[in-house]
């Protein structure tokens, strides 16, 4: 039996998950707002990264996947779990920022080592500019 969601019990003991919870996630209009104020920027051939410091002592990402750039749904839900994946093994190094990312064109066709290997410099360039 799980306590939470993000737990899973294993040789008896429950062990928090590697999961993308509620906390870690930009949930409200306000908060994308906020992003898209204050941001830095940073931005290569597959995606345009928001970011600004916030008060809490943990990262949060928003993801903003327009139709309009990625047409197709697969295609979308396939970006959003590679980011996804990529934020969750990077998050312990991201304290204390609102990330918003964008998706371009490009990222559609593109290959999963590809757009990791993007992600993990964009998450090198918040750590380094964050620390300042």
């Amino acid at each position: 039996m799980q306590r939470h969601s993000s737990e899973i019990k294993i040789a008896g003991k429950f062990i928090q998950g590697q999961g993308f919870p509620r906390q870690n996630r930009l949930t409200q209009a306000a908060n994308f707002s906020h992003v898209f104020k204050h941001a830095q920027r940073s931005g290569d051939k597959y995606f345009t990264i928001l970011y600004c410091r916030n008060d809490l002592n943990y990262p949060r990402l928003g993801l903003a996947i327009a139709k309009k750039r990625i047409r197709y749904a697969v295609a979308r839900n396939r970006l959003k779990r590679i980011i996804r994946n990529s934020f969750r093994l990077a998050k312990n190094q991201l304290l204390g920022v609102d990330i918003v990312i964008m998706a371009r064109n490009q990222s559609e066709t593109a290959v999963n080592g590809d757009l990791f290997a993007s992600l993990e410099q964009h998450w090198r360039i918040v750590v380094r500019i964050n620390q300042t």
